[in-house]
């Protein structure tokens, strides 16, 4: 077990380190790793720290420090230039070599994910609106995208009332009269709208700033998307359980679905020795291998039992209540001066949710891991391996695995929340990167490979640097700034709260619980979560309409009442076998508190 970082200034003090929430491992260029709001650039000989946004200007440092901790960080095929995501609806482009702040843009939503083109002269960002948009690597003068915009309004001005001057997209001075005692009025100020105007022929449903281009839209969450290696398709995903493959950049022309998921879609992956199948995994028991290109299903692979019991994060579900109840009961708090909760209920027991967080390939062995497990997993590809059960096989950690890379010299480089505790009291003990090694036994099938942690005997300037100076510290409380080593930042109890590294337990998942607090409108207490959807095949629920449901609802009620009356009245007189007439059907009062008040049924 390698030996924990602090040394003996652990002694006495509570210290507080960021763990790293992505590397970056390419052959011959320095190692990238990003730790909570900062980017260091590591020497791979000597694990010295060639560029860190820690030793950046004061300008550039408050920018990281207001932007949130770095969700999202991509390198291009060239490893000249980087761009990160934040919670700041920003798009950050730095240079790789001096780690150089060049621009920072405008995103409409918040991001989820981003990568680069194969010629690194496009940036594709996906948002949580469901849009995946397309921005050049180097942003256009304003007067020259302003210039655009106005000339395609004008083409459209006769589709708009009033034409374009309607709009007011630019305000002039006021202008010189010839009225002797007129006074001079003054310019108005442009005001700037959240929601701009959208010309009538775009596609978009919410405005591109910093001159995006809608590549194509979900009506749900996105959660992560693929370029195939040719940039001629793109596959996405999103929180309803569909997996789409587009055109690139044509993204209006579908080529496939691949259809099958029955919950959330969260991680997806092209075997590099096999780019013709899709791997993708979310809520799910299993993962899933697809044909893309064809949207066709191939193979199961089946992992809830395998690693569940490795999850050792877990969420209290969504206690529900009604708008009036929730109302009432926030101003009573507010008097009270006490912060509401419904959301979290004290009494909620806390429920295990499986999200595949990330998936890749090592050979024809697939590598994944969940978000809040403490292991990785690893499995035989099971297209093109004679057909038998896959067993997964996992090597426990201990702490929540955050990401894992696979080098270029076949190591995995594993990312742990060393932070993480059961009583959560942010205490840190071992170390926050391990070298796991996958080991072969001749033959490349189920029980014939191992994971082993190879951290204690894996020798490497780069992982004691990771594991020692270049980890990003401070001292509690927030105040204390007493250094240790050249890079030193106070990370205060409060900061690693921000990182909230497992949010998507509660976000991705569409029901928490079985039943919602006070559905029937009774006021009395709901029965305790479940954790399990009411039809786990469809994901769906019955949502409390009030009574006889809405006008939808209604409607529905409505038609099928008047198809059973006349089916019944069509057989309100019937003979038996033995020549005997029924009875005619005796008239009930009805459910339905809208309808005349009986119904037919047969007695």
């Amino acid at each position: 077990m390698p030996k924990p970082p602090f040394g003996n200034f652990a002694v006495g003090m509570s210290l507080r380190f960021f763990p790293y929430s992505h590397l970056e491992i390419r052959s011959g260029i320095p190692v990238l790793a990003v730790s909570g709001f900062h980017i260091q650039v590591i020497d791979t000989s000597t694990g010295a720290v060639l560029f860190s946004t820690l030793n950046s200007p004061a300008n550039v440092q408050e920018s990281l420090k207001k932007s949130g901790p770095i969700r999202c960080a991509v390198l291009d095929n060239s490893s000249t230039h980087l761009a990160t995501l934040a919670d700041d609806k920003k798009l950050k482009v730095w240079k790789l070599d001096g780690l150089e702040l060049l621009h920072e843009r405008d995103l409409p939503k918040r991001p989820t994910s981003a990568a680069f083109t194969v010629d690194g002269q496009t940036i594709v960002v996906a948002d949580k609106f469901g849009d995946v948009f397309n921005y050049p690597l180097h942003p256009i003068p304003p007067s020259e995208s302003q210039a655009s915009f106005s000339t395609l309004l004008h083409d459209e001005g006769s589709a708009i009332p009033g034409g374009v001057n309607s709009l007011d997209l630019t305000v002039n001075a006021a202008q010189p009269t010839d009225e002797p005692f007129s006074k001079k009025r003054k310019a108005k100020k442009q005001k700037v709208h959240e929601n701009p105007p959208v010309p009538r022929s775009s596609l978009a449903s919410h405005v591109a700033s910093s001159n995006g281009t809608l590549v194509l839209g979900h009506t749900s969450l996105l959660t992560c998307f693929l370029l195939t290696p040719d940039n001629k398709y793109i596959v996405t995903a999103d929180r309803d359980e569909h997996i789409r493959v587009s055109w690139y950049p044509q993204g209006f022309c579908i080529e496939s679905f691949c259809l099958g998921h029955t919950q959330f879609v969260s991680a997806i992956h092209f075997p590099s020795d096999q780019p013709d199948i899709l791997i993708s995994g979310g809520g799910d028991a299993e993962l899933k291998l697809w044909d893309w290109l064809s949207g066709k299903h191939k193979a199961d692979i089946s992992i809830l039992d395998s690693v569940k019991p490795y999850i050792k994060v877990k969420m209290r579900p969504y206690k529900r209540t009604t708008f009036a109840k929730s109302a009432e009961k926030q101003k009573d708090q507010s008097r009270e001066g006490t912060e509401s909760r419904d959301s979290v209920p004290p009494d909620g027991e806390e429920q295990t949710v499986v999200a595949v967080q990330k998936i890749s390939t090592l050979s024809n062995y697939i590598l994944f891991t969940v978000t809040g497990g403490t292991a990785l997993f690893a499995v035989a590809c099971p297209i093109g391996v004679p057909s038998s059960p896959s067993l997964v096989h996992a090597v426990d950690f201990g702490k929540p695995v955050l990401d894992f890379t696979v080098a270029f010299d076949q190591q995995i480089w594993v990312n742990l929340d060393f932070n993480w505790s059961e009583n959560r009291d942010h205490s840190q003990d071992g170390s926050p990167i391990r070298v796991v090694r996958l080991a072969v036994d001749g033959q490349p099938y189920d029980e014939c490979f191992q994971l082993s942690d190879v951290s204690s005997t894996f020798s490497s300037p780069v992982l004691d640097a990771l594991n020692g100076k270049c980890l990003v510290k401070g001292m509690s409380p927030l105040h204390l700034l007493t250094k240790i080593g050249a890079n030193a930042e106070a990370a205060s109890s409060e900061d690693l709260e921000t990182l909230d590294f497992y949010s998507s337990l509660k976000s991705l998942p569409k029901n928490t619980g079985e039943y919602d607090g006070d559905e029937d409108g009774s006021g009395e207490t709901a029965p305790p979560a479940t954790g399990i959807p009411k039809n786990i095949k469809t994901n769906t629920r019955k949502q409390s309409q009030g009574p006889g449901g809405g006008k939808k609802e209604q409607g529905k009620l409505k038609s099928q009442k008047a198809v059973a009356q006349k089916k019944l009245e069509s057989q309100s007189v019937l003979v038996n076998r033995g020549g005997k007439e029924r009875d005619a059907p005796k008239r009930l009062k009805s459910e339905d508190p809208h309808s005349d008040g009986t119904r037919m049924v047969d007695s």
